[in-house]
């Protein structure tokens, strides 16, 4: 693809992370917080055992845990806009078939796809819950949570990597 049609698929996904981040961070999150003063999203720490997210969402009750079904929801719209934005990011700034933006390329799929495994883990042990604790659930999506993190930082330190390249270049 060109460099404009990279451009537009990644202004359409920033809008798209924009408009995700906000309705999860200015809508749903102070609600969760309402219920539950020192909530703390568990996808958004680099790890967290079941006995965590149970106590957490004991704490917010039937109430909160149906906030958390749609903010993983959101969620997932996020990762998909970010995939957008870090596959332009990658393509407008390496050169065609560089070896580094193919490994930031991997990077941002892998971790596109463990967002929306983490997420989908997640739902399903929150729709079973209270009902049923699902802590295998709960570990595979910590792992996918830890694993969209470590995918995260490698795409960031691509990016940081290619820029030190291309001034090295110049």
């Amino acid at each position: 693809m060109s460099p404009a049609l990279w451009t537009a698929v990644g202004a359409v996904g920033a809008a798209g992370a924009a408009l995700a981040g906000w309705h999860m961070h200015r809508r749903q999150m102070p609600a969760l917080r309402a219920l539950d003063a020192d909530f703390q999203c568990p996808d958004m720490r680099f790890r967290y055992t079941a006995q965590e997210l149970f106590d957490g969402l004991d704490r917010l009750g039937a109430q909160g845990r149906a906030l958390l079904l749609r903010f993983w929801l959101a969620d997932a719209g996020f990762a998909v806009a970010l995939l957008a934005v870090t596959l332009a990011a990658a393509h407008n700034s390496m050169p065609d078939l560089s070896p580094l933006r193919m490994v930031m390329d991997a990077a941002a799929c892998l971790r596109a796809l463990a967002d929306l495994l983490e997420n989908a883990l997640l739902v399903r042990a929150v729709r079973a819950y209270p009902n049923r604790r699902r802590a295998g659930t709960v570990h595979a999506a910590s792992a996918a949570t830890s694993v969209k993190w470590c995918m995260t930082g490698l795409w960031v330190a691509g990016l940081f990597g290619g820029l030190v390249l291309r001034a090295a270049w110049l």
